[in-house]
């Protein structure tokens, strides 16, 4: 059996309904302002101007979300 799910439905990475919690990352750059560059800042649109910032400049950093299912990601 093969189950398929077409949604163009957001994430909830803008919304917040995904919460920080469930944003990892491989690395941080540690800021000198508090949670500067957390997973947490991830999102698009952060009303403070901040982001997440890998602590390498490298193609290896990553971010993990978990969307609490399991799921194929694509776009």
């Amino acid at each position: 059996m093969h189950l398929k799910c077409e949604s163009d439905d957001p994430l909830g990475m803008i919304s917040g309904a995904i919460a920080d919690w469930q944003i990892t990352a491989s690395s941080t750059y540690p800021a000198t302002w508090q949670q500067g560059c957390s997973e947490g800042n991830a999102r698009l649109y952060r009303p403070n101007g901040l982001a997440w910032c890998a602590k390498f400049k490298s193609s290896s950093e990553w971010l993990q979300i978990d969307l609490g299912v399991k799921a194929i990601v694509s776009g």
